[in-house]
């Protein structure tokens, strides 16, 4: 998130929840930190009187699975001091015997995982398809997790026993290759030699990151250098790379390796030489209609491989103009790359999530998964995710409407409001942006105003897929013919600027 947790943020925050008739047992739980960590015993009192005491401990336990799925730590930790869980329990499982390691292995939660092979969790517990944590982190291609968990002693069930996962059939199966192991718990097999990493001038500066150009054995590339060593920023870091090392699309940043021996950290993919699209929304010229379809396309596509993507699913989570770059020819001027021949692809992969597959019964990416908390940028912000309702994969689609209206009106979503305030009168009273230049007469506006209003529908499920809106896109642009590029003024289409808040 772009915004920091300010006062006037919180007390926004705090406007919100008094909508709800009272409030929700996560609610209650988070009640805590007004505490200092200690818990008055009426709020320990109002979560057991939701279920009784033996219920909500159980309840208890479900909250905690949950959370080691979605890799939230802290909230985990919460859970667990509040109602004095013992996480190695045996009876701190599902009904189908899978344990928080499971989960959290599942879903390639590094950070839960540590913490629970810390607190001295079963690193080699079965549950009742006989699947350790170690096989579950294997099939869902978390390397860096499997990496940690057979550091710890981890195996895999076969044949009634226990075995070391190289004399598994399952390495055969996956292809699955155990990466060597390091103190800082990072993957060798793309680790490269910071020597060979020739720092250039600054690009542009994240939370946690500076990105540079570089020089990497002669080529062009852009360096990532992570400012600081905090957990949260390492996790960031690792979230990136797990992500980053398994998404192979034309729209997609390539990443080229790491250098994590030591720090500073550096994260080196392909450089962008047209920028991001918040970039080019500051230039003075404007898209035409064709190029702007275009990039909504290349974005379209990028997203379509994410949410589609065999074995996880993956949500970005971040969109927005920032966050989606122009590649081109190093060889071409930058509005050349921006406005005639450069390929958007996605990047910022640190707050993605992969989405978990029911490896024992039928997913379908559609269906509601229980992923909570404000990640993003607010004025890209889906409503349900502001309200810290359960969503699924539909959040992109509703920040790719944002981006979309943003190509077309020329100005950015709720341009004269402030983020925060836009993203409550989204989430609370169904606000959308007014159409302006799209409200227009002109060929295809219709269509872009129809296809945007449907991306940002308030109900998730009615949002359409990515690969739907693939094909309304296509459809349009077949209808536009290519126009000659000029270097300079807009080539068709509607002349204007946008200016990113």
């Amino acid at each position: 998130m772009n915004s920091g947790s300010s006062n006037s943020d919180e007390q926004l925050i705090d406007r919100r929840l008094t909508i709800r008739w009272g409030p929700t047992e996560e609610e209650l739980i988070e009640r805590q930190d007004t505490f200092n960590g200690s818990v008055p015993d009426e709020t320990a009192a109002e979560i057991a009187s939701l279920h009784g005491n033996s219920a909500a401990q159980r309840r208890a336990i479900t909250e905690l699975l949950f959370f080691a799925c979605v890799g939230d730590l802290k909230r985990c930790q919460r859970i667990v001091r509040l109602w004095n869980l013992k996480v190695a329990a045996p009876d701190c499982c599902d009904y189908d015997k899978r344990t928080p390691l499971h989960l959290a292995a599942s879903e390639g939660a590094y950070s839960v995982t540590e913490w629970l092979l810390a607190e001295g969790v079963n690193v080699n517990a079965l549950d009742r398809f006989n699947r350790t944590p170690l096989e579950d982190a294997v099939r869902g291609d978390f390397n860096l997790v499997a990496s940690l968990l057979m550091k710890a002693g981890g195996k895999v069930h076969a044949s009634g026993k226990l075995i070391p996962l190289e004399d598994s059939e399952l390495v055969n199966g996956l292809g699955f290759r155990a990466p060597q192991q390091k103190a800082s718990g990072f993957a060798l097999e793309w680790e490269l030699d910071p020597s060979t990493i020739h720092i250039r001038e600054k690009l542009g500066e994240g939370e946690f990151g500076v990105v540079h150009r570089a020089k990497w054995f002669g080529t062009v590339v852009a360096a990532k250098v992570l400012k600081a060593s905090s957990e949260i920023a390492v996790n960031d870091f690792r979230a990136e790379i797990e992500i980053l090392q398994r998404v192979h699309h034309p729209n997609c940043v390539q990443f080229l390796g790491a250098c994590t021996a030591k720090e500073p950290y550096i994260l080196v993919t392909e450089l962008m030489s047209g920028g991001s699209l918040a970039d080019a929304f500051r230039m003075p010229q404007a898209f035409p209609m064709r190029r702007a379809l275009e990039i909504a396309l290349d974005a379209a596509r990028g997203l379509a491989y994410l949410h589609n993507r065999k074995p996880t699913p993956v949500i970005h989570r971040d969109l927005k103009p920032g966050n989606l770059m122009l590649s081109g020819s190093q060889y071409q001027d930058r509005a050349q790359v921006v406005f005639n021949t450069g390929v958007v692809k996605l990047a910022d992969f640190g707050l993605s999530k992969t989405l978990p597959t029911n490896r024992h019964a039928n997913f379908h990416l559609d269906e509601r998964f229980k992923l909570t908390g404000e990640t993003g940028s607010y004025r890209y912000m889906a409503p349900e995710v502001f309200r810290h309702e359960p969503y699924n994969s539909r959040v992109d689609v509703y920040s790719f409407s944002m981006i979309v209206y943003q190509l077309f009106e020329y100005q950015p979503p709720y341009a004269d409001m402030d983020p925060v305030e836009a993203a409550r009168l989204a989430a609370l009273e169904n606000a959308r942006p007014n159409f302006i230049t799209l409200a227009q007469p002109g060929p295809h506006k219709k269509e872009l105003r129809e296809l945007i209003e449907r991306c940002w529908a308030p109900n998730a499920d009615e949002r359409p897929s990515f690969p739907e809106i693939c094909r309304i896109i296509e459809t349009l642009l077949a209808q536009i013919p290519r126009q000659e590029y000029q270097s300079s003024g807009a080539v068709g289409g509607d002349a204007g600027c946008c200016v990113v808040a």
